[in-house]
């Protein structure tokens, strides 16, 4: 494969070449998209002047930067110019993202939403979906569409997606985000080769807890064994440290009584 152009008329290029005559500066042919390619027609035969052996691997997609998300959202049909800003911000003023190098990173509540939405409620989450009801909205403005019928119709859907959750538990909930995020949270690699084993005691299996402040990882043996660590990737060094750090005593605060430190302690 080769990437160049050929030359239909030489123009100013038969007086003068700027690479063969400005021996100061860099020679255009070291350039590919500068290349100049040769007269070719289809079926010459060509001539190897060498092969050069080379190993690629696929590489995932680029994270959305603002601009090539509102790009994605335009192309999809999905909000319009005046709310992408306000999209934007929410994303990151809930923490479901961070822009990192001007692109943007899923944060763990994110990818819990997303998981959640996308495993109950498909169909409101679906990019047709939405462009759909962009279209149907639009429409209302101009008087095509009654809001009325458009109520009615969307309403009636999602009342019945809403009941179909409401005998859901909240075991049942947490049990299906943690079979869909658990390679994530729980990634297998050579110095882990089991994830979800607890630090902490010898046959326990970490998972997703839901907490009243929020999701977090603990054991499956508590109360017996009270290991716990945010929802977050942890690297194999964070791990050796929590587990280091299980027999260190925990600062509380001061007893404003005594003045005296208050810690907890790991029991027998």
């Amino acid at each position: 494969r080769a990437t160049g152009s050929t030359i239909a008329f030489d123009g100013f290029l038969t007086l003068y070449r700027e690479d063969t005559e400005d021996d100061d500066q860099i020679s255009n042919d070291d350039n590919e998209e500068n290349r100049r390619l040769p007269h070719l027609t289809e079926g010459m035969n060509t001539k190897t002047m060498d092969i050069m052996p080379e190993q690629h691997f696929t590489q995932p997609p680029p994270r959305y930067s603002e601009a090539s998300l509102v790009k994605a959202l335009e192309e999809l049909g999905i909000g319009r110019p005046s709310t992408y800003a306000s999209i934007m911000q929410v994303l990151q003023d809930r923490s479901y993202v961070t822009l990192d190098k001007r692109r943007f990173v899923p944060e763990d509540r994110g990818r819990l939403v997303v998981t959640f939405l996308v495993k109950f409620f498909e169909k409101y989450v679906d990019y047709d979906f939405t462009a759909n009801l962009e279209n149907e909205l639009d429409a209302i403005s101009a008087g095509e569409v009654k809001w009325r019928n458009a109520l009615t119709d969307f309403w009636t859907g999602f009342k019945a997606a809403v009941d179909g959750t409401k005998s859901l538990t909240i075991t049942e909930v947490i049990d299906a985000l943690d079979a869909e995020l658990g390679p994530h949270f729980f990634p297998v690699t050579p110095e882990t080769p089991n994830p979800r084993a607890c630090p902490s005691c010898s046959d326990g299996r970490l998972s997703l807890k839901l907490g009243k402040f929020g999701a977090f990882i603990g054991c499956s043996n508590y109360p017996t064994c009270r290991h716990t660590r945010p929802l977050v990737v942890q690297t194999k060094e964070e791990s050796d440290q929590n587990s280091a750090s299980l027999d260190e005593p925990k600062i509380l605060g001061t007893d404003p009584a005594t003045g005296r430190t208050v810690s907890l302690r790991k029991g027998p």
